[in-house]
């Protein structure tokens, strides 16, 4: 059984009840976040919260709050939670720019509560403040005098007020009276630490299932029974179609249901990723390689228009599964159901597909210059391969 954590620190009001949970990465029950990058942390959070734990189970009834990176606050597609029960919080090394307005706006028109973290008139992200509704300022950031002129500047505003890292009851009653309404800190309670099992994946199970993944004439009950196959899979299969990151808007309570409502595509291709992403010996590295080169695949098919783009996902994502699942890929083949191009694509790095994986190669190995693709530019090809590193990263992080 593998754990999965995830950190709540309470935010309390002026009565000294629970308004809300910030919560935090923590790789362990020891309260500590570990070495992990704020993009990482992000997704773990959302995917431990969402999928592996459950938001009734962390929060209950009340808010959440969520740190939000640039990448994050860039990307509509990975704010797929609910804006009624999630704050995003919003850091002052954000770099705040027109991108960033522009996609701050648009989350508060999409009904999201934005606050900004480490609050200061004078601080990076201060011109997100027409779009915040509740400034967190940092009790030990500043000194009791530029507090209280920030307060000051505060009174009046249509903005709710946040005293973070609050260390006396002393304190938190001057910081009320001089207008906050909301305390966080240790004198309060700490942040605890809540926990869960998953369970690990089966390799034998995870096997056939990729092969009639890519079978078209596997029937959704076949795709059913062979997810049913591997406990942990079909967990993390129903908890991630019924969480909002899915997209669904009803209860899904069977896989049968879950490849009805979301598409065989959609499915095929998380059930793809879950599958080998959680495989438990499995090189993260390798894994996120191969996403980089299944997704760069699939964006080069789509940038020139070519038919069966997610046959171009498959030849990125199998061209490592030797690696990682530890079976020679000519074997591995003999029990896939690939079409004659997928495997010559895989094998010898043949036709359009081929092109594709071996751009994606130069690329990944710093070789720009070797890397062409029909008539795809080198600035455009740049682009796509960023895009596709950061939703691999992503990606995997929100996965594991």
């Amino acid at each position: 059984m593998v754990d999965c954590f995830i950190g709540r620190q309470p935010i309390f009001d002026r009565r000294d009840k629970v308004y809300a949970y910030e919560l935090l990465y923590r790789g362990s029950l020891d309260d500590r976040a570990g070495d992990v990058d704020l993009d990482a942390a992000t997704s773990r959070v959302i995917m431990n919260a969402f999928v592996e734990i459950g938001l009734d189970n962390v929060v209950g009834h009340r808010l959440a709050f969520i740190n939000m990176t640039r990448q994050f606050l860039l990307t509509p597609e990975l704010m797929c939670f609910p804006p009624e029960q999630v704050v995003l919080e919003i850091r002052d090394d954000v770099g705040v720019d027109d991108e960033i307005r522009s996609a701050v706006n648009r989350l508060k028109v999409q009904g999201y509560t934005i606050a900004l973290d480490g609050y200061r008139s004078d601080a990076a992200h201060a011109p997100l403040f027409p779009f915040s509704d509740i400034v967190k300022l940092d009790a030990r950031a500043l000194d009791e005098h530029a507090r209280d002129t920030e307060l000051r500047k505060l009174a009046g505003q249509d903005v709710m007020i946040m005293a973070k890292r609050v260390e006396t009851q002393r304190e938190r009653e001057r910081l009320a009276g001089l207008g906050c309404d909301y305390f966080q800190g240790h004198c309060l309670r700490r942040a605890d630490v809540v926990s869960t099992k998953r369970l690990p994946a089966n390799k034998l199970a995870v096997l056939e299932l990729l092969a009639r993944l890519n079978d078209k004439d596997t029937g959704i009950e076949e795709l059913e029974r062979l997810i049913s196959l591997d406990p942990s899979l079909s967990l993390r299969v129903l908890r991630f179609v019924n969480s909002p990151l899915s997209g669904l808007v009803r209860t899904v309570d069977s896989i049968h249901q879950a490849v009805v409502y979301l598409g065989r595509n959609i499915i095929r291709n998380w059930v793809m990723l879950l599958a080998i992403a959680n495989l438990d010996d499995v090189v993260p590295e390798l894994v996120t390689t191969a996403m980089v080169r299944a997704r760069l695949c699939e964006s080069l098919a789509r940038e020139c228009a070519l038919e069966s783009a997610d046959s171009y996902f498959t030849v990125g994502m199998f061209s490592l599964v030797d690696a990682i699942i530890g079976v020679s890929l000519e074997s591995l083949l003999e029990s896939l159901p690939f079409s004659e191009e997928v495997q010559a694509a895989l094998l010898e790095q043949a036709g359009q597909r081929g092109a594709a994986l071996e751009c994606s190669k130069a690329l990944e190995i710093g070789a720009p210059a070797g890397a062409r693709y029909a008539d795809v530019s080198s600035e455009r090809l740049a682009e796509l391969y960023l895009e596709a590193l950061q939703w691999a990263d992503l990606t995997t992080d929100t996965i594991h």
